[in-house]
C-alpha cells in the first residue's frame, strides 16, 4: 500500500480534456452592429446624388453653372480617391442609428428631387422677356412687297417666340395705311427657310424656335390688302417673349 501511494504521488495530474470548438451560427455575422463605414458610403451616395441635382439645376436655370460643375467634379474626384484607398477603421455604431441617419439623407435627397422637379416646371412655364435683345433692320418706310428683318438672341431654352408688331404710317398725308397692312414672318437659319407665319399689327405672332438655337433671324414681308403700293409703314416690335407652348 505504501508503494502504491508513492506511485500515485509521483504521477502527474491529468489535464482536462479540451472542449471541441463550436462554430458560430450562420446568422451570427448578421447580428453584429453596422459599422460607420456603411454610414460613410450611405452619406457618399446621398452627397453624389445631391451634387447631380445641383448640376442639373444649374444647367437648366443657367445659374452659377460653372461653380456647381466645378464643385461636382471635385466631389467626384474625392469619391474616386476614397474608392481606391481603403477608408480608415472607424468605431462601430448601432444598426438603429445607422439606418436612421442613412434614411434621413435619402429622404433629404428625395425632397430635393421633388423640389427640383417643381422648380424646373415653374421655370419652364415662365416667359422670358427678350425685347431688349431684338434688332430690327430695314423697318422704316417699308412699302408693300418690301421686307424688314428681325434678329433676336435666344437667352432661354424655350420653343416659341411670341411677337407683337406695331406699325405707323410713314407719311400720314397720303392716307392711313395701318388698317390694311399685314405681315408674313419667315424663319431663316443657315440659308434654310421655315414656314411662313401670318401676322398683323397688334396681334400676337407665334414663331417656332428650334432646339439649340442661340440666335433667330426672321424675314418680315409687308403686304397691303388694298394693294396700295405707296403705303409705306414704319415697323416696330412692342413685345417679344420666349415661351414653351
Amino acid at each position: 500500500m505504501i508503494g502504491a501511494d508513492k506511485a500515485e504521488q509521483g504521477k502527474e495530474p491529468e489535464l482536462p480534456l479540451a472542449l471541441p470548438s463550436v462554430e458560430p451560427p450562420a446568422d451570427h455575422v448578421r447580428s453584429k452592429p453596422f459599422t460607420s463605414v456603411f454610414l460613410l458610403y450611405g452619406c457618399l451616395v446621398g452627397l453624389i446624388w445631391t451634387i447631380v441635382l445641383l448640376v442639373i439645376i444649374a444647367v437648366k436655370t443657367s445659374v452659377a453653372s460653372t461653380v456647381v460643375a466645378t464643385l461636382g467634379g471635385a466631389v467626384a474626384a474625392i469619391t474616386a480617391i476614397i474608392g481606391v484607398f481603403q477608408p480608415p477603421k472607424l468605431p462601430t455604431i448601432g444598426p438603429k442609428a445607422t439606418r436612421g441617419i442613412v434614411a434621413f439623407i435619402l429622404i433629404v435627397d428625395f425632397v430635393g428631387t421633388v423640389v427640383w422637379g417643381g422648380w424646373s416646371l415653374y421655370v419652364a412655364s415662365q416667359p422670358t422677356n427678350v425685347l431688349s435683345v431684338v434688332t430690327l433692320g430695314q423697318n422704316t418706310n417699308v412699302l408693300p412687297g418690301g421686307h424688314a428683318t428681325l434678329d433676336v438672341a435666344i437667352t432661354a431654352q424655350k420653343n416659341t417666340l411670341e411677337l407683337r408688331f406695331q406699325v405707323a404710317d410713314h407719311n400720314g398725308e397720303i392716307g392711313s395705311c395701318v388698317p390694311s397692312t399685314l405681315f408674313s414672318v419667315e424663319t431663316e437659319m443657315a440659308g434654310n427657310h421655315g414656314g411662313a407665319v401670318p401676322a398683323s399689327p397688334g396681334a400676337l405672332t407665334l414663331v417656332y424656335v428650334p432646339a439649340g438655337t442661340t440666335k433667330l433671324h426672321l424675314d418680315i414681308a409687308v403686304m397691303n390688302t388694298r394693294d396700295d403700293r405707296n403705303c409705306g409703314v414704319d415697323l416696330s416690335v412692342v413685345s417679344a417673349m420666349l415661351q414653351n407652348e
